[in-house]
């Protein structure tokens, strides 16, 4: 015993392993800047839905900032400070005295400037919300891209190229990607095809519909990373919440992995 008390106070006491770097990521469609089910707008109840989910990033879609038929708030910053999470806003189109458009809540600081990706030739414009993100790993931060999106429904033809281009895009950043939203397509589309041939789409277990969120018909909502050796996946679900918007929230636990090599 004299002996083990003598080595720890030589050489300090054993080191046990580094805890991996885990986030925890929601994607959810708001529905026009908080809009239940009942049509009852209440963003104290979207917030606690979100706060059960204990989010590291949040990925909204439908998101108000001084509109009228959400009260003239900026709906991402309301939601943010509620979670105590940074909000950072995408206008896609003018509203109503405001605009309309996709948000980026995060725990982690910004590393830069949102990006507006433009996603043309839909029933009305829309935009993909890039954001770089510093995470703390035990080997110091890294620098990773999170991106909120919202395709347009139109059709599969006339978004496929959106798809196409976020992909490319995507699958050409060095750093390690988060992606996802309302993709407004389902598995087995060209849409959702085009993203899955670049950028690794997480599965959930069935039932895996997020739309309508009273009784989901469609896989709509989906979750990427990139590339695939860059994260290990924990858990990838469906939230059963039927009532705070028509679109049921997706959440994702996903390990940040050390860069190969290291």
């Amino acid at each position: 015993m004299r002996l083990l008390i003598l080595a720890i106070l030589l050489l300090g006491p054993v080191s046990s392993a580094a805890e991996p770097t885990v986030v925890r990521v929601v994607s959810y469609n708001i529905r026009v800047g908080g809009m239940g089910m009942d049509g009852k707008r209440d963003l104290g109840r979207t917030a606690e839905v979100l706060r059960a989910l204990r989010p590291d990033i949040v990925l909204l879609q439908e998101v108000d900032r001084g509109a009228r038929r959400s009260g003239g708030v900026d709906v991402a910053k309301v939601l943010g400070d509620a979670l105590g999470l940074e909000s950072h806003f995408g206008p896609a189109i003018p509203l109503q005295g405001g605009f309309y458009g996709n948000a980026l809540l995060s725990k982690f600081p910004a590393a830069g400037p949102v990006r507006l990706v433009d996603l043309p030739g839909g029933a009305e414009h829309r935009v993909a919300l890039l954001l770089p993100l510093r995470i703390p790993t035990p080997a110091g931060e890294r620098e990773v891209l999170a991106g909120s999106v919202h395709l347009d429904f139109r059709s599969d033809a006339e978004m496929l190229p959106n798809a196409a281009q976020l992909a490319a895009l995507l699958a050409a950043e060095t750093r390690p990607v988060i992606f996802g939203g309302d993709i407004n397509f389902w598995p087995g589309t060209r849409t959702l095809g085009a993203l899955e041939a670049r950028l690794t789409r997480l599965a959930k277990p069935k039932p895996a519909g997020t739309y309508p969120a009273d009784k989901p018909r469609g896989e709509i909502d989906h979750l990427f990373v990139h590339p695939a050796a860059a994260w290990r996946v924990r858990e990838s679900r469906v939230v059963p919440e039927a009532v705070a918007s028509d679109h049921r929230p997706i959440v994702a636990e996903i390990e940040l992995l050390p860069p190969a090599g290291k």
